[in-house]
């Protein structure tokens, strides 16, 4: 799996984006850069593209949708969450994960032109990405505790429900103070509520900045865990990201028009070899097709021969082996064709005789599977070469019974068996 390209994109236009490529463990390689838009495309060359938007300008919600199949839920989720939004449905784009536990659709919602503005954005540049996500789905939710990450000057906060607010550094102090109250307030109300804790991301200079908040908070959780970004947020959201997304933005409306040319390039290998397999298997069939009418033809060559020695003056008819049953007094196809090796020896009289052409049949008969002919041959060699043809091991065999001389011509006598099996 080739690495993957995760661009942070600003939430003011014409900012700087940042970058950082990561395995499919999700841990970096290399280290993160920030640039212009363009600086970052050369990177997504042979590498899955994942871009993360700003968390202040997409709504995350939780709905309950009492709905299966995911056209329905996306058909409904306008109507469900109307009412807790402030804009014209018409012109929100909605995405959404997978049902939880207690039947809860994780929601997002963004403005259908912000998110047309980002992707034009993209287009410029030539990035398709595989997936766009929020940057606040990038911040794993823990029971029972409060993530903060204090990035710049805003602050993404996931309460211990994993509901995201997103505010501004100022806010930050009265957002952590209000979610430990209710915290503590369902803790007084149900002993089997879990005392919170709290784990604050930020950088070193962040965290000078709000010691004096993150001491006090200290004395009004279970725990808290200060953890320093040396190199800034994007590291943090790019590992999570990477191994865990949620949902991905590019749904209904903007699902990829590459979708199938993406899935073609995964099943690219496979549909080769099934073509080739289909070629082969046509062929194969093709060729035996072939076989197969190249072999009847040969029988009914056979049986005309046979018909033709047998009963000298016939002339050329249409259906031999229908004259040879007519002939032989057979009431149907099968009397012949059932016969143990009849058509197969009927093949072979056919290749002998066209070898060996001073030789005439003057009867034919069957009895058991085992053919009797009456041959008039030149001479015993003729007549001996024919059995030498006739014979073949393991198929048939042939014995000439008699060789009587007659004027200038041999009257002979030949018996015809399936050979035994061994």
């Amino acid at each position: 799996m080739p690495n993957s390209l995760i661009i942070r994109l600003p939430a003011v236009a014409g900012d700087a984006v940042e970058w950082v490529t990561v395995d499919r463990s999700g841990a970096g390689v290399g280290t993160p850069e920030r640039g212009q838009l363009v600086d970052a495309a050369p990177f997504a060359l042979n590498r899955k593209l994942i871009i993360l938007v700003p968390a202040s300008q997409v709504l995350r919600l939780n709905v309950l949708i009492p709905l299966k199949g995911n056209a329905r839920i996306r058909q409904a989720l306008p109507y469900a969450l109307e009412e807790q939004l402030a804009g014209d449905i018409e012109k929100q784009h909605f995405a959404f994960g997978r049902q939880d536990k207690n039947g809860l659709i994780p929601v997002a919602v963004t403005a259908k032109a912000t998110f047309n503005k980002w992707l034009e954005l993209l287009a410029e540049h030539d990035l398709t990405p595989t997936g766009i996500y929020v940057e606040s789905d990038a911040i794993e939710p823990i029971p029972a505790t409060i993530k903060v990450l204090l990035d710049n000057d805003q602050v993404i906060i996931l309460n211990a429900a994993g509901e995201v607010t997103v505010a501004d550094e100022p806010a930050m102090e009265t957002l952590l103070e209000l979610f430990l109250d209710q915290q503590a307030a369902e803790l007084e109300n149900d002993a089997t509520v879990a005392p919170v804790s709290l784990i604050i991301y930020c950088s070193d200079q962040a965290y000078k900045r709000q010691h004096v908040l993150w001491e006090r908070l200290r004395m009004r959780t279970e725990n808290l865990e200060i953890k320093i970004l040396p190199d800034g947020a994007l590291p943090l959201l790019a590992n999570q990201i990477t191994i865990q997304a949620n949902i991905n933005l590019l749904q209904g409306a903007f699902a990829p028009k590459s979708e199938l040319l993406f899935k073609w390039e995964q099943w690219r290998f496979a549909a080769v070899l099934l073509a080739a397999f289909l070629v082969l298997n046509f062929g194969y069939k093709g060729a035996e097709y072939w076989q197969l009418s190249t072999a009847d033809a040969a029988l009914d060559a056979a049986a005309a021969e046979v018909l033709s020695q047998t009963f000298p003056g016939t002339g050329e008819v249409a259906d031999p082996w229908n004259e040879l049953r007519s002939r032989l007094g057979t009431s149907g196809a099968t009397d012949i064709d059932e016969r143990a090796g009849l058509t197969e020896v009927l093949e072979a009289l056919s290749v002998a005789f066209a070898k060996t052409p001073g030789i005439r049949m003057e009867t034919v008969s069957f009895r058991s599977g085992a053919i009797d002919l009456q041959l008039i041959a030149p001479d015993v060699a003729a007549l001996d070469q024919l059995r030498q043809l006739i014979s073949t091991p393991g198929r048939f065999s042939a014995e000439i019974q008699s060789a009587n001389p007659s004027d200038d011509v041999i009257k002979g006598r030949m018996h015809i068996e399936p050979a035994e099996e061994s």
